[in-house]
Formats: C-alpha cells, structure tokens, sequence
C-alpha cells in the first residue's frame, strides 16, 4: 500500500503518494553541510594541539616545551678551596727557652679546672682521627690531633724563628708571666667566652694576656677547648676560615683538637711567611 501524505497549502489540500513526494528542502541540506564542517574542524583542532605539544629537536639550545613534567637542571664545577688561617705576630725567643704561663684563679676555681687548663697547653697525647668526621678526606684516611699545643709543636722543623716548645704553667696570684690567664666570673658584654690580647714591641710579643668568661658554667671539656684556642692566639695564630677546626671563631665542639693544619700555620708564622695566611689542602 502507497504511502498517502496530506499537505495543506493555500487552503487547499493537496495530496501527495511516496511517488510524488517533493525532493528535501534546501534547509536540511545547509544542516547536513554544517555538521560535516564542524566535524573537520574538531579534527583539526585535536591533531594540530597534539603536534604543537611535542618537544622540538630542531637545536640544542632550543628551550622545551614542559608538557609531561620535565625539571630544569644546572651543573657547575668547583675546585676544592683549603682552609686558611690568619698568621700574627710572633715571640722572639733563643732555642731551648721557655714561655711563662701564669692562671690566675679565683677561689670558686676547682684543682681540676686548673689542671684541665694545664693539659690544653703541656698535654702530649694524640688523637687519631677519620678525616671524613671533619671533612677533610675521605674514609679510611686519618689525621693526628693534639689535646696539647706541647705535644702540638715538638716534632715542628726548625724555622728561621725559634718556635716556643716549652712551657711552664704557674698559678700566681701575681700577673707575672709571659702569657697571663685569668679566670672571670662575670659574662662579656659582647658575647665572647674568651678573649686574647697580645703586647706587641715591634713585630714581636712581648706579652700575653687570655680572658676566659663565666668560668663557673663551663664544663671542662668546655674550657679545655676555649683555653686551647686562646693559647693559640697567644702564640700568634689569628682565626681559621674552616668552621670544624680548632682556631674558627666559633669554636665547633665535636673534635676541638690541634690540627695538622694549625702546626703548619705555626711554622709558617715563625718562618716569617710574608703573605700572612696559611691555606691548607686537607
């Protein structure tokens, strides 16, 4: 059976069967047309985002795009820089002769106070250290240390400047003495627990005077350590720029000892290095 459509057009009924049915309208047309373009755009769209996105490889230099993530990096070399120390003034003795050391205690100081004092400076025993604890090499290599700056400077060369070697400590109430320690009580105003001031005649020491502060609420260790530093100083030696050794300005506690490298710079001093700096490689 015919299929039978009625369209109502200038008020008349026309009747159309599926053999003369009328072709479709431009309008569908147009629509049809519309989609497929739109679809082709769509395409487009995708694939040109998606080649855009990868990385180009056209030069070296060419900055990539960071579509998946990537991290930026920078490399540099540096050579290892040696640690240096700031050389002084120096004492001017004969071969064989002694420097004076003169502590100056109050009563509140213990006996064993004072003999720690006294081990920072006549103390010949040595320690054996890793050098990778101090960053100075890596495992399995090791460095000697000295509790005392005695045992420090005995084996040193001799220099055009007779190093001081040997020492007699006193405990005078007296500021007789080359080197003169005396023991506070009080806090310094600055911060400092320590403090050295050398007497110079010329280019040479002519006296010494070391101030530890607040003595009472040291431990040993703690004054031992001080008391090795300032020593140092007293003989001439100025600050080291390695903030792990013994003569840094602020003295790291872990291993407070001499080091190999603060005998080096004592020989310097009394050889008269005219740069006024030694730099150590390890």
């Amino acid at each position: 059976m015919l299929g039978i459509s009625y369209v109502l057009k200038n008020k008349k009924l026309i009747h159309f069967t599926k053999k003369n049915l009328p072709p479709r309208t431009k309008v569908s047309k147009i629509k049809h047309q519309k989609s497929i373009l739109v679809l082709q755009i769509g395409i487009l769209i995708f694939f040109g985002g998606y080649f855009t996105g990868l990385p180009s490889s056209s030069g070296e230099n060419e900055e990539l795009l960071n579509y998946v993530g990537l991290f930026n990096s920078e490399h540099t070399v540096e050579n290892l820089r040696g640690d240096s120390i700031s050389l002084s003034k120096y004492w001017r003795l004969s071969q064989g002769s002694s420097l004076s050391v003169n502590i100056l205690n109050p009563v509140s100081i213990s006996n064993e106070s004072i003999e720690t004092i006294r081990e920072s400076i006549l103390s010949k025993e040595k320690i054996n250290l890793e050098d990778s604890l101090l960053h100075k090499g890596p495992q399995n290599s090791f460095s000697n240390y000295y509790i005392g700056w005695a045992g420090a400077l005995e084996n040193t060369p001799e220099t055009k400047i007779p190093i001081p070697k040997n020492f007699e400590v006193l405990n005078s109430q007296k500021s007789n003495g080359d080197i003169v320690v005396i023991l506070s009580n009080i806090k310094d105003r600055s911060g400092n627990t320590g403090y050295t001031k050398t007497i110079l005649e010329g280019e040479e020491i002519v006296k010494a005077f070391i101030t530890i502060y607040d003595v009472d609420s040291l431990s040993n260790t703690q004054l031992g350590t001080i008391m090795r530093h300032e020593f140092g100083h007293a003989l001439g030696l100025g600050h080291s720029t390695a903030p792990e050794d013994l003569m840094a300005p602020t003295i790291d506690m872990t291993y407070p000892y001499i080091s190999d490298c603060n005998i080096i710079a004592m020989t310097d001093l009394y050889n008269e290095n005219s740069d006024g700096t030694t730099i150590c490689e390890k």
